[in-house]
């Protein structure tokens, strides 16, 4: 007997070790191939589930050795078991001798046929249905509504206001809330109809595990531009077929053999949580935008966005996608629009620097552009660290406030006044943040049929996640881009004088970015706008600003651009095929009464590359310090280019889901001209982002 016992043990033994040896060797295996880090969940995923299928098969291997060892040994597995009689066909006249035989069969056997017989009929037992349901529902709720949110906030957070940091537990604690509730209600259905909703349930949540892991394909990215769902017929069908071949199969499996269906339902639900939750936790290893998950993070807030100094001031408003060209064709129509930019000069024949926002403010903040030979990772390797324009603005005696959510906050910290650490547990808003969450998760999970009624776009997750309650102290308040609500402070609070003896302010607002929500007296339109509407409300709100300007007294003596981050642009991984140009008006700092005069328009071809000489001389910077900036060292009212001034430009490449190049365009004559644009043969390409596309091919 010893010796049997020893022998299964052993065996148990040999199989604890295998399974280990799955877990542990199976995922540290390394992949010798290029991986993007957009997709490092989900191919953590994969490994994990590889690792999964090898333990269910181990199982298998376990049970069948292990019933092998058990009859060589003679054991005997059924014994001490209560086991039905078999079943036989009786002739009728013998009815009432069986039914006897069968009664006294149980009483031999203490009620137990008797209650095996009213078990099967009554269904299966509520707390066995509650722990089926908690299975499925919650994995429908860890796939959809923790899983989700989890990924998109942590591959987003160069662009969120809050990072997993802040919203993890909220998360955590209500998709499993939400789980747990949907479980209780599923459970009070019985019989066929609970085998049913049991199998539906589990449909869901396999069928948005599929439809993220290999039917989003061709998804754009969120940036609020109008998606034309009709292009999307062939996956909409296609996203119906497997989403109904899931549920069909499902279905049919729990109506035809119950009790397969029920083990379908809880095995399928541990293996893809447990998959799901070594993905997770690689979000916190290994973060997929290549940042850590921080305690405490560093916050852009609104501290000195309503105060300037009563000296000197710089001041740079830069309205996000303004294109000069559209814009002339409003002004046209409404000249009034630029009433209270006094002393202003508008150079309409304008070209910016680079596309798209995360690459046009780093240059508008920096100077830093790409050189020609360098590579794509040598460029963004120095945008920053090769950059000394915000250490300029210092050395002549500045404070800087930096107001946007494209701008390093790790490089900004040190520079500015307004970004810093900050706890912003206070400043969210739980249920907006559930909300906004839930709408984006159920975008990416659902098929691409339900996909319109969950569109959405970044500047709606900040502005959903932020709680205007928590706006008294503006050092702890969080900067997030939406223009009405800015206009709305801007009016309630208006401009004042802080105690600092020159200020520097750049401040990005949303402007023309699409989609169009704003009328032209800068309020918020959720029914929509349109384009001209959305730029007469963005000139509405710089009036204003520039207009408590003048009642503080300090708009002669300040120096105020305002531009684009780049003109109008639309994804592509094509060349350019028209011109686009940011809007850039200049006034520089005059002696008092020299700004009455109306704007200025000028043709003078202007570049964002001018801009930076141009804040510095209004700081009182040096040739010296000037000259830094190389032949851009010339502020712009004082250059006097011909009209065939060489300028240049770097377009972005881009599938809708990654940067392949930046492509330089020369540009000689007027910029509107797209005749006088031409590639020069500069290419900095992203040799990742192409070798990840051509691994897809």
């Amino acid at each position: 007997m010893r010796s049997t016992r020893n022998a299964l043990a052993l065996h148990d033994a040999l199989y604890a070790f295998a399974l280990t040896a799955v877990w542990v060797l199976v995922p540290a295996t390394p992949a010798l191939a290029y991986v993007d880090p957009s997709v490092m969940t989900y191919t953590i995923q994969a490994l994990a589930a590889v690792a999964v299928a090898l333990s269910a098969v181990l199982g298998v291997a376990f049970r069948r050795t292990r019933r092998a060892l058990m009859r060589l040994l003679h054991v005997d597995e059924g014994a001490g078991r209560v086991v039905e009689p078999a079943v036989s066909r009786i002739d009728p006249s013998g009815k009432a001798a069986a039914d006897a035989a069968a009664r006294e069969a149980l009483a031999a056997a203490g009620g137990n046929a008797r209650g095996a017989a009213t078990g099967r009929l009554a269904g299966v037992p509520w707390r066995r249905r509650l722990a089926l349901s908690l299975l499925v529902c919650l994995f429908d709720a860890f796939t959809v509504l923790v899983v989700a949110p989890y990924e998109l906030v942590a591959a987003n957070s160069a662009s969120l206001v809050f990072g997993l940091d802040s919203v993890w537990q909220l998360i955590l604690v209500a998709g499993l809330l939400v789980g747990v509730v949907c479980a209780l209600v599923l459970s009070v259905f019985r019989g066929r109809a609970f085998d049913v909703l049991l199998a539906l349930a589990l449909a869901v949540g396999i069928g948005s595990y599929v439809q993220t892991l290999f039917l989003n394909g061709g998804l754009t990215v969120a940036d609020g531009n109008l998606i034309d769902w009709s292009k999307y017929t062939g996956e909409m069908v296609g996203n119906l077929l497997v989403w109904g071949a899931i549920a069909a199969a499902l279905v049919t499996l729990a109506v035809t053999r119950e009790k397969a269906g029920r083990a379908v339902a809880a095995v399928a639900s541990v293996a893809l949580v447990l998959v799901q939750l070594v993905g997770v936790v690689s979000l916190w290893v290994s973060p997929p935008d290549g940042s850590s998950i921080q305690t405490q993070r560093i916050y852009t807030t609104e501290q000195g966005m309503f105060d300037v100094s009563k000296n000197k001031n710089v001041i740079v408003l830069v309205v996000d996608t303004v294109d000069s060209l559209k814009t002339k064709a409003v002004y046209d129509n409404y000249p009034e629009m630029l009433d209270e930019f006094t002393g202003f000069t508008w150079y309409q024949n304008s070209t910016g620097s680079m596309i798209p926002t995360r690459y046009g403010i780093p240059f508008l903040l920096t100077g830093s552009y790409p050189k020609a030979g360098e590579t794509w990772n040598d460029f963004f390797g120095r945008i920053y660290s090769g950059s000394t324009f915000l250490d300029d603005v210092s050395a002549q005696g500045y404070s800087a406030g930096i107001y946007t959510d494209s701008f390093s906050p790790d490089y900004a910290k040190t520079r500015t006044i307004n970004v810093h650490p900050l706890d912003a547990s206070k400043a969210l808003d739980k249920r907006g943040t559930l909300e906004i969450l839930y709408q984006c998760s159920l975008y990416r999970d659902m098929p691409w049929t339900l996909k319109p009624f969950f569109w959405y776009y970044t500047d709606q997750i900040n502005n959903a996640m932020f709680s205007s309650e928590a706006e008294n102290d503006p050092s702890s308040t969080p900067y997030v881009m939406n223009d009405p609500a800015y206009y709305q402070k801007l009016r309630e609070r208006g401009l004042s004088i802080n105690s600092e003896d020159a200020s520097f302010r750049f401040i990005h607002l949303v402007g023309t970015h699409t989609p169009y929500t704003m009328d032209a007296q800068g309020n918020l339109n959720e029914e929509g706008t349109s384009l001209e509407d959305q730029t007469l409300g963005t000139f509405h709100i710089l009036s204003e600003y520039l207009r408590q300007l003048k009642q503080l007294g300090v708009y002669d003596q300040s120096t105020i651009i305002v531009t684009a981050d780049h003109g109008e642009w639309y994804l592509t991984d094509e060349p350019l095929t028209e011109p686009t140009s940011p809007i850039i008006f200049v006034k520089p700092a005059q002696d008092a009464g020299a700004d009455a005069a109306p704007c200025a328009i000028s043709q003078e071809p202007a570049s964002h590359k001018d801009l930076q000489a141009t804040m510095l001389k209004g700081m009182g910077a040096s040739q010296d310090v000037l000259d830094h900036y190389g032949e851009f060292n010339v502020a712009l009212e004082d250059r006097h280019d011909p009209a065939d001034r060489l300028r240049t430009y770097c377009m972005l490449t881009h599938d809708g889901k990654r940067d392949y190049d930046l492509l330089e365009y020369q540009i000689v004559g007027d910029v509107s001209d797209f005749n006088n644009w031409h590639l020069d043969g500069n290419d900095w390409r992203n040799e990742e982002a192409w070798k990840q596309r051509d691994a897809e091919r």
